[in-house]
């Protein structure tokens, strides 16, 4: 059973520190942290993707940090959709630990945002050896609709991919269903990853675990927002100017713990 601390304190001073709250596991303790704090992306601890994936340009455009969050916005200029894909190549990478994440998802038609990790060397994986070659470990993706429109934004999917992306590509997954639209609202998603399994949390409450395809490889994080089939298609009209588009995710923090 997962063992916590449990905080005591004066209501009106647990609403002012909610970016405080946080519930690793027992023996755990913070190893790396980005709280948002400034007033730009801190690019010691996190890398701006900049290329087209899919039917969007990622740009760093589309990434804002404004005191105690961090905005990634999709939109729409001259017919042509833009958005933001960030991740800690380069400045951080773990193996095993306690992941988590508060996320405010804005997702529309067409797009979806994730809380994920990832390393390289699954691109090239040696077939049958997730131990070392890696597996991508979605700790939340989220849409609004499904690649036929079916409105799905009470999801929280959790999803493995091992042995590479080709025609030996393995897949296994989880859609929590929540009793309320995970969209426009605020949640903390959590992944603890030991030797021997994955554990999935919503709300500091476990959703889903697995002992499939356990990477024992260091890993980057990745925050991202992308524009495909898989989320349904685009409005007629797109997203709206970078201004004023309301679509993509707000990050209030991301933690990491480890033993």
């Amino acid at each position: 059973m997962r063992k916590r601390v449990t905080l005591i304190l004066p209501v009106v001073l647990l609403f002012a520190c909610s970016k405080a709250f946080a519930a690793p596991p027992l023996g755990y303790h913070l190893v790396w942290q980005d709280e948002f704090s400034g007033n730009r992306l801190d690019q010691s601890k996190w890398f701006v993707m900049t290329a087209v994936r899919d039917s969007a340009q990622l740009t760093a455009d589309a990434v804002q940090v404004r005191p105690w969050d961090l905005h990634i916005r999709t939109y729409t200029r001259d017919g042509a959709h833009y958005t933001g894909f960030i991740n800690t190549r380069g400045r951080f990478m773990a193996t095993y630990g306690y992941f988590e994440a508060r996320i405010n998802f804005h997702d529309a038609p067409g797009t979806h945002c994730a809380f994920w990790l990832y390393t390289l060397t699954i691109d090239n994986a040696i077939i049958g050896d997730p131990q070392h070659s890696g597996t991508e470990i979605d700790i939340v993706e989220h849409r609004v609709v499904d690649a036929s429109g079916k409105d799905i934004r009470n999801l929280a999917s959790m999803n493995l991919h091992w042995d590479g992306y080709g025609p030996d590509h393995k897949h296994l997954g989880k859609d929590w269903v929540a009793p309320v639209s995970l969209n426009d609202s605020w949640h903390t998603y959590a992944l603890l990853w030991t030797q021997t399994e994955y554990v999935f949390y919503v709300d500091d409450v476990e959703r889903w675990r697995s002992n499939m395809a356990i990477s024992q490889t260091p890993e980057e994080i990745h925050l991202t927002c992308e524009v495909n089939g898989w989320s349904g298609q685009p409005p007629v009209n797109g997203y709206g100017p970078r201004q004023s588009t309301p679509y993509g995710m707000d990050v209030n923090w991301v933690r990491v713990w480890q033993k």
